[in-house]
């Protein structure tokens, strides 16, 4: 009785020890299963991780030469408004008729109505001419590519004194009669020019005065860090069409 009791153990430890070893080999299985699982996913992460660190490094790149260009065109600006201010200045012009700034749209000549015009019309008087081709010049010789934008400022009483429709007719008239003497007479190039009239609306000092006032009646030259691509275009085309 004793040997069988002894069997009857003998068999419940064996198949114990059997479900024991079976559980244990199922566990060991799973943790295998999930360890390949988190090896899999930690191998796309570490390429994903090193992709967006090749991308970063390019972007610094990129973000590096646009600072190194932006550099190079505010160096060349600010050495241009230098030879402007000593070439503009010898023409014996007001200090407050001829105004020079460097900002985010370029180089901004700001030069007084009086300077240029006919008093109360958008006819330029004969030293305006000439104190404009001191500006060809200079653009030509410093920005021969550059896109120029012209703009007419007026007072908020252009209206009242000189019978204008508009101060926007007045102030595109005068900016329109800069942009055709630079086309017209000095063959700039006209893909390179616009021009814009803004009125009274965008003062540079106070209407409330008389000073004020003969402050705002300007045009605005405008020279761009953008460049026209018309000339190399036109370039490209004559010689597809057999021209040159």
């Amino acid at each position: 009785m004793k040997t069988v009791k002894y069997f009857v153990i003998l068999i419940i430890s064996v198949s114990l020890y059997g479900c024991c070893s079976i559980g244990k080999k199922k566990t060991v299985e799973s943790l295998s299963e999930q360890l390949r699982a988190t090896g899999e996913l930690l191998t796309g992460v570490t390429h994903k991780f090193d992709l967006a660190r090749a991308e970063n490094l390019n972007l610094k790149k990129e973000i590096a030469l646009f600072r190194k260009n932006q550099d190079i065109d505010s160096k060349s600006f600010i050495k241009a408004s230098e030879v402007f201010q000593n070439e503009l200045k010898s023409d014996g012009a007001q200090d407050d008729m001829v105004g020079m700034q460097i900002t985010e749209r370029g180089l901004v000549l700001s030069i007084l109505a009086e300077k240029i015009f006919v008093t109360g019309t958008d006819d330029l008087s004969d030293a305006g001419k000439g104190f404009l081709d001191k500006i060809v010049a200079l653009v030509e010789k410093r920005f021969s590519s550059n896109y120029i934008f012209i703009e007419g400022h007026t007072d908020s009483q252009s209206l009242a004194v000189f019978e204008w429709k508009s101060d926007w007719d007045f102030s595109f008239a005068r900016a329109l009669s800069v942009l055709k003497y630079f086309t017209e007479n000095k063959r700039l190039d006209p893909w390179r020019l616009s021009a814009s009239g803004f009125g009274q609306y965008r003062p540079c000092a106070t209407n409330e005065t008389k000073e004020g006032r003969r402050l705002n009646r300007r045009i605005e030259v405008v020279i761009s860090p953008q460049k026209s691509r018309h000339t190399e275009m036109q370039i490209r085309q004559e010689e597809a069409y057999g021209v040159r």
